[in-house]
Formats: C-alpha cells, structure tokens, sequence
C-alpha cells in the first residue's frame, strides 16, 4: 500500500485519482468531509488525523511500503511535521519515502520554500530510501482568475508581469510521481519538475487571448491590495505569501523542462495545451 499524507488538497486529490489506477492507496487527511471525495477517486482507506499527532501518523504507515509526503499548504509547522513523519517511516520500515517539495527550495527569502530545505535535509540524513520532487508552480494556480480573465479579459498578478515563471500541469506530476513510486531506479534523487520554458505573465495572457479567442492583458495588483482582499487564510500565510510575492516581483520563478521530458519519455504540457484542456472541460460542464 502506498500512503499520501495531506491527500485533502488539489495535489494529493490528482494523485489519488491516477495512483488508485494501478495501486492500493492509503490517504492520510485533517477533516473528515475528504473522506468520500477521496473514497470516490479511488482511495481504499482514508484515516483521519492531526500530521502533528505521532500515534494518528504511525496508524497511517502501518501497511505501507511507500508514503508519499505531501505537508499542508503555507504551514509554519512544515519542518516539525516533517521530523515527526520522517520519524514514523523510519520506526515501520517505510521501504521509499517521497517528498513533495518545491521548485528553488534554496531560496531563503521565500519562507515556505526554505521550510522545504531544511525537511529534505532531515530526509537526506534519516537514512529512508526517497525520492525528493520539486514541482514549479502549478498551471491550476491560474484558474482562481478564471472569471477576470474569460468574462473580463484581465490576468492580474501581484508581482512584476514581466517576471518569468515555469510551470507544470498537475497532472503531469501525478503521472511522474506514479513513475517513482512504482519503478525502482529513483532511490536517492531529487527531481525538478517543470513544464514550460520561462514565460512572463504577458506571454500568458495572449496564449489565454490565442485560446480563449479574445483579448486578454495581464496586470500588476500592488501586494497592499492584494492583502486587503486575502481572506479566509491566516496571518503566517498572508505574511509569507506577500515574502513570495515580492520575491517573484524581482526574481520570477523558472526551471528547465528537460528532468519532467525524461521521467514522463514525452513532452509536457505545454501551457496552451493545458488551457485548451480547460476551456473543453468547462465548456463541457455549461
């Protein structure tokens, strides 16, 4: 059985779907309304559980020969979470521990990123056999603007328009973290998983406006406003979201494509692709 932690959000609900294809898998989530969304992707358990509670943590592994580490989103607990989970593989033997990390987890400045490095180093020291993936952000990340930018046109971003950013569908790293769960020449690598060569948010908008067959523009929000309308996360998330905003501002995000092309013996999505997808999906659905 392979057991994924965190599996209530968009990632471990992608990876549910596409594991539990081939795979018996154990889903570790906070609330109990992700039970049956989860049992409906496929999931043959689904346990219930604070990741901060050591016996709710070691109840999940048991049974499981891979656990894939998936830590709650913006959590100011990333690091204490992850020792008590890397401590719990260790006591039953978790055969491969993969750990869901992030795209220049080095950068200091982003805080959540650099609560990623100081967990893969524990991984690096504890000994497990693991598999570290480090995804850029994701192309789903773009569909919370999906009304402003179909019914207004406008792509708005708090950072620099010109920044550039790489970008993955979420669905290719499912496929590539089935890949390394499953097959066994992955032990003691650390991927990066990205999809698209750079691009600033203006070459997004007209890959939007060639889709969508109308015009869209990307624009600048200030981060003063953009905190002023963040509701419904916490303060630590709002403070480190605003770190990162900055840092995009200045820095972007980028990777290169080619470790993603290698693991997946394909081309990734490419961002258009992945639009197209939407749009047929939603057009679908009305």
């Amino acid at each position: 059985m392979i057991l994924i932690t965190g599996a209530g959000g968009k990632t471990g609900r992608t990876l549910v779907k596409a594991l539990s294809k081939t795979e018996s898998v154990c889903v570790f989530v906070h609330r109990e309304e992700h039970i049956s969304v989860l049992k409906s992707l496929g999931a043959d358990k689904v346990i219930v559980g604070d990741m901060h509670d050591e016996s709710a943590i070691q109840t999940a592994m048991q049974g499981a020969r891979s656990v894939y580490h998936i830590c709650p989103n913006m959590s100011p607990d990333e690091v204490e979470i992850g020792k008590l989970v890397i401590a719990e593989a260790q006591k039953v033997g978790v055969e491969h521990f993969v750990y869901h990390s992030v795209l220049h987890p080095q950068t200091e400045k982003m805080n959540h990123h650099w609560q990623k490095m100081r967990v893969e180093e524990m991984i690096f020291e504890s000994g497990l056999r693991f598999t570290i993936l480090q995804p850029a952000p994701y192309m789903q990340n773009l569909l919370a603007g999906w009304k402003s930018i179909a019914e207004g046109g406008v792509l708005r971003v708090p950072y620099s328009i010109n920044s550039k950013f790489s970008f993955v569908d979420l669905e290719d790293l499912a496929e590539a973290a089935i890949i390394v769960l499953v097959q066994p020449d992955h032990i003691n690598a650390t991927y990066e998983l990205v999809g698209t060569p750079p691009l600033s948010h203006v070459e997004v908008a007209e890959i939007f406006s060639r889709v969508l067959k109308r015009a869209v523009r990307a624009e600048k929000e200030e981060i003063k406003d953009w905190r002023l309308r963040s509701k419904g996360i916490s303060e630590y998330a709002v403070e480190d979201l605003s770190r990162m905003f900055e840092y995009y501002d200045e820095w972007g995000l980028s990777g290169n494509p080619n470790v993603l092309r290698w693991l997946l013996h394909r081309e990734a999505a490419s961002l258009e692709t992945f639009v197209e997808r939407t749009l047929k999906e939603r057009n679908a659905v009305h």
